[in-house]
């Protein structure tokens, strides 16, 4: 173990892992952790008391140390995305797969015991310590979670750069970057977050192992034309999740598509599609902002239950560059979906987008606690401008629009139209794809509506939407994934062909009323997710809809985890057929706390039927 002075107030510690210490005075901070024993080390440098610890990201390498810091008066900052693999390490042990597990990803390096977070390092935001601001860049590549932290020091733009690279232009370990089984999505992390640090033009990185890295540029060119060429290794190396994704979709970045003059599209192989409209006056409006590229999602056999999509920032410098764009304005949200929507907090904290939605859109990404159930939902809030209401046309710039509301792939969700450079364009979110049918021998591409139960799903709701599509009638439909799409009549009937067609097998697959057995919805129960603290009472708002096609009484109470309190009598509401309605009911949490999440459900019945504990939310009580 070496101390080493690397400029007036800054130190290299050679530990388990490179610990870097910075100075003012008698005080220290730490960028990293290692074994803890730099505490044994701090005579030279004149520091009498460790006041932070800033976490690169979550190995033991980096942080089985932490308590020792902490038993001496240390604070903790963590990056937001592995919060969790800190001070819910044991909770993570308790349920991490182990046989039949293809998550590939290097999460077994995570500590045994909980060590308590005092704050969050948060994406593209800043941490300051008695004057040097640090600036928190998103680093996935070696970790889901990595950051790397920006700060001047002693004159230098200096990058604590974790393990994103070694010196030299070098990994620090390969088997790092793959994330799934045989697949290395690793790397394309690791190119996108070596790009977004060329842009901040450290004058020198430190990485947690080895050397200094003083030929910055230098070496970040070597490291992407090596990741690069496992890149061209196609199958043998797959870094997307996907075989056939051409090697100039990594370098440059992923570019526009123009659709036209003042309308460009993210490109197929984004995520999810967006898109973006050029006002003259050098306003965009975006439909939709999500994931850069596909390996973002993490729903597969790499995602552990505790996490949350993490965004990256992408194709903004593009349209400052390369068309002008003076103000990121507006974006207006299709539906509710994170691969949709992680992009929107984003633009609002960092560049004051305004976002409008239609109201049955918006009351889920303003609330996204409260509405969890629903599956795909982002859990930031994203702050609604203005509310929008089914059928209503308004104005943006030089373009007017209508929205309506089509409860597709998802119950809230939207399809909006605008005149665009001399085309009617529908922007419609993930309702409408194309389809291989097979007629007559042939196979030939339809149109069709896509359907997921679990986002809630009545028959009328695609009824609805081919009503939507026949009175918009657009010339180019612009979806959430996949291809633009030329529009015809044609195809608009083939549509709504297909939502006929698909109400008539569901209706004979089930008995009636047929919404009765389809409607998974029919109870909900908000807020979905919440957290109170001891002997606070929460009142709950039980949804319901009436798929009986007959007046009925519904009644309901909640069944509390054990320790809480709440009536035993039953509330109840009657209801027409079809109708909606909802009840109130409140419990009260125990007078202590211990931080673990519980379920709550609300028995119901109808009509004196019980029908059990139908719906449920989960809470936690505040330990303290």
């Amino acid at each position: 173990m070496t101390l080493q002075r690397l400029s007036t107030h800054l130190y290299r510690f050679t530990d388990t892992c490179n610990v870097y210490l910075l100075t003012d005075g008698d005080a220290g901070l730490l960028i990293d952790a290692g074994s803890g024993a730099i505490l044994d080390h701090l005579v030279p440098t004149g520091v009498a008391q460790i006041e932070w610890v800033l976490h690169t990201h979550h190995h033991r390498d980096q942080c089985w140390g932490t308590p020792r810091l902490q038993h001496h008066g240390a604070k903790v900052a963590v990056p937001e995305y592995e919060r969790h693999l800190f001070d819910q390490a044991e909770l993570f042990w308790q349920t991490r797969r182990t046989f039949d597990n293809y998550n590939d990803r290097n999460t077994f390096f995570t500590i045994g015991k909980d060590i308590a977070v005092d704050a969050v390092l948060e994406d593209y935001e800043s941490f300051t310590w008695r004057g040097y601001r640090f600036y928190v860049l998103p680093a996935k590549g070696h970790t889901f979670g990595s950051s790397a932290l920006l700060a001047d020091i002693d004159g230098r733009r200096v990058a604590f750069t974790g393990d994103l690279l070694a010196a030299g232009g070098k990994l620090y370990q390969l088997h790092a970057t793959e994330y799934t089984y045989g697949s290395m999505e690793g790397i394309l992390f690791t190119l996108q977050a070596s790009q977004a640090l060329r842009k901040q033009k450290p004058d020198l990185c430190l990485p947690s192992h080895g050397a200094a890295i003083d030929d910055v540029p230098g070496d970040l060119d070597r490291l992407q034309r090596r990741l690069m060429d496992c890149v061209r290794l196609g199958r043998g190396s797959r870094v997307a999740g996907r075989d056939s994704i051409p090697e100039t979709i990594f370098l440059p970045d992923s570019k526009f598509i123009p659709l036209s003059r003042h309308l460009l599209w993210g490109g197929v192989w984004t995520c999810s599609n967006f898109y973006v409209i050029l006002s003259d006056s050098g306003k965009a409006l975006f439909v939709d902002y999500g994931h850069a590229y596909w390996g973002h999602m993490h729903i597969s056999h790499d995602h552990d239950g505790l996490e949350t999509m993490r965004f990256i920032e992408h194709h903004l410098d593009e349209l400052r560059e390369e068309y002008g764009v003076t103000a990121f304005d507006l974006v207006i949200p299709t539906h509710i979906h994170d691969d949709h929507t992680c992009g929107i907090p984003f633009l609002q904290k960092h560049h004051g987008t305004r976002c409008w939605a239609l109201a049955e859109v918006a009351q889920v990404l303003a609330d996204p606690a409260a509405w969890a159930s629903t599956p795909c939902t982002f859990p930031k809030p994203i702050r609604i401008d203005r509310v929008l209401q089914d059928g209503e046309r308004f104005q943006w710039e030089e373009y007017d629009f209508e929205i309506h509301f089509a409860p597709g792939q998802t119950e809230y969700h939207s399809v909006y139209a605008a005149q665009i450079d001399g085309r009617k364009v529908a922007f419609t979110g993930d309702n409408i794809f194309l389809n291989e049918v097979v007629a007559g021998g042939k196979t030939e591409l339809s149109y069709y509506q896509t359907t997921v139960l679990r986002n809630s799903f009545q028959l009328a709701m695609h009824r609805r939407c081919a009503e939507v599509m026949r009175k918009l009638s657009p010339e180019l439909v612009c979806p959430g994934h996949r291809e633009v799409l030329p529009c015809f009549k044609k195809d608009i009937d083939a549509y709504c062909d297909y939502i006929t067609r698909k109400e008539r097998v569901f209706r004979e697959l089930v008995g009636e009323p047929s919404d009765h057995y389809i409607d998974l919805f029919w109870a909900r129960l908000l807020p979905y997710l919440a957290v109170v603290q001891p002997g606070q009472t929460i009142e709950y708002r039980l949804l319901l809809r009436n798929n009986l096609e007959k007046p009925v009484t519904y009644a309901a109470r909640l069944l509390p985890p054990h320790g809480w309190e709440t009536s035993p009598e039953l509330t109840t509401l009657p209801l027409g057929p079809g109708a909606h309605g909802e009840l109130v009911l409140r419990a009260t949490a125990p007078a202590t706390g211990d931080n673990t999440r519980r379920l709550l459900t609300a028995e119901i019945a109808i009509d004196g039927v019980n029908q059990g504990p139908i719906s449920e939310a989960l809470v936690t009580v505040r330990r303290g």
